[in-house]
């Protein structure tokens, strides 16, 4: 096993504390200590999705990692249809000067991508460096996105496909996306998850979930890092965004949709130079 695979974070690890946002308690943890850095989910997963990296991270950074609202140990929104990317990424802010006023590193995952990308535009100063990892913000609104944003927006379809989704977008197998599948598939019978899972998608479609034209506003330090066999978000979308994004760092990596927990080793070996030089 590689050096930097070490024991995951125990499993039901109790919370640090409860953040109260607007829609609800949100559960967050803190490992380590030094300068903050943030870890923000991908829609249907949970904090522990970073377990392959926060021992790591945690030997020189104070790791904060949290599980939005309708997931993990968090509150579902109330209605769980109102549950929103773009409402997710709204209560950032608030939690953020709550936990870290002085600002953090963010490492965002598809929906925790998009509330990262969404925070360095709205309040640049508390952003000190961006790990954009498959994110979301960034698709063009054409008939196959909205047709399957739509389509996933239905509680039957993200009921048939609960388990075949994620299958499908995460490409390699190891204790890590074992233990991910393993938790989507045991979410799979808990009261309202699937509701607040089709309204994020829904919420896909909400015109301010586009962030592609206003990421070359971006000033902060960012790291981007894409599976290229990423089936969900297209790879070409990072090129993209490197592009947008002046002074902004590319690596693809040979993975899915979740290249921390499917490589460690090498989303390891590319982010660590990038937040020491922060």
């Amino acid at each position: 096993m590689e050096t930097v695979l070490e024991t995951p974070t125990p499993a039901l690890k109790k919370p640090t504390g409860f953040f109260p946002s607007k829609i609800g308690k949100i559960a967050y943890w803190v490992e380590g200590k030094g300068k903050p850095i943030f870890l923000l989910h991908s829609a249907g997963h949970d904090h522990y999705d970073y377990e392959s990296i926060i021992p790591t991270l945690s030997e020189k950074y104070k790791v904060i990692s949290i599980d939005w609202p309708g997931h993990g140990l968090s509150d579902n929104p109330q209605p769980t249809s109102s549950a929103s990317a773009v409402e997710y990424a709204e209560i950032l802010p608030d939690l953020v000067q709550s936990l870290s006023p002085e600002g953090a590193v963010f490492i965002g995952n598809s929906l925790g991508g998009f509330a990262s990308l969404n925070l360095a535009l709205k309040k640049p100063e508390l952003v000190k460096g961006l790990v954009i990892v498959d994110s979301g913000g960034l698709n063009d609104p054409d008939w196959l996105t909205k047709s399957f944003s739509s389509l996933k927006g239905k509680v039957w379809f993200t009921s048939l496909v609960w388990n075949f989704f994620p299958n499908q977008y995460i490409k390699i197998r190891n204790k890590y996306t074992e233990s991910i599948l393993s938790r989507i598939r045991e979410r799979e019978n808990i009261e309202e998850a699937k509701e607040v899972n089709a309204a994020i998608w829904r919420s896909f479609l909400d015109e301010r979930h586009d962030l592609r034209e206003q990421v070359s506003k971006i000033k902060s330090p960012t790291l981007i890092i894409w599976g290229e066999y990423d089936p969900v978000i297209d790879p070409k979308l990072a090129t993209r965004l490197h592009e947008k994004i002046q002074g902004s760092r590319l690596s693809l990596l040979k993975t899915g949709h979740v290249p921390f927990a499917e490589n460690p080793k090498e989303f390891l070996k590319v982010t660590l130079p990038f937040l020491d030089s922060l």
